[in-house]
């Protein structure tokens, strides 16, 4: 059953991915697969956050004090996620910049190997930021959680 998973032939019902999440210790967040869309796909997720963990949605004001949309920003009471989103972004940044600096690089080839080592590394380091089993949960300041896979006795 497993190898039809792995092919994507067959994909596992919600409650035997739980199991197997839990087995390999990672959040069910990361092989689900969310389709965003369209804005309300964004907001909806949003809206969902906002109601389970402390985030901070806030700008600067417009003349007749009413938020800016340019100047909106979204930031998390949790230490821990805002370090690693910051982490995050500045991979992301530095990947943009190897994208910008092309004309820099001897041959074609030689920047298409650097684009694939950075996008290598920048899968990596993502997978890294999501390592954690932290609560940040309103209400659980600083819990932390280790999963255990099930067992059959």
């Amino acid at each position: 059953m497993y190898l039809k998973y792995e092919y994507g032939i067959r994909n596992p019902k919600p409650d035997q991915l739980l199991k197997i999440t839990n087995a390999l210790g990672i959040s069910i967040n990361l092989v689900m697969d969310f389709d965003i869309e369209t804005a309300s796909d964004v907001l909806s997720l949003l809206f969902k956050m906002d109601e389970q963990i402390d985030m901070i949605i806030n700008g600067e004001k417009d003349e007749n004090g009413n938020i800016d949309p340019k100047t909106l920003f979204i930031r998390f009471k949790h230490p821990e996620i805002n370090k690693r989103l910051a982490q995050f972004a500045e991979a992301k940044k530095a990947q943009e910049n190897l994208i910008a600096s092309e004309s820099d690089f001897p041959s074609k080839e030689t920047f298409q190997q650097e684009v694939e080592q950075t996008n290598a590394t920048f899968e990596e380091n993502k997978q890294h930021l999501v390592d954690t089993n932290m609560m940040v949960r309103k209400g659980t300041n600083g819990i932390s959680v280790k999963m255990y896979p099930e067992t059959d006795l």
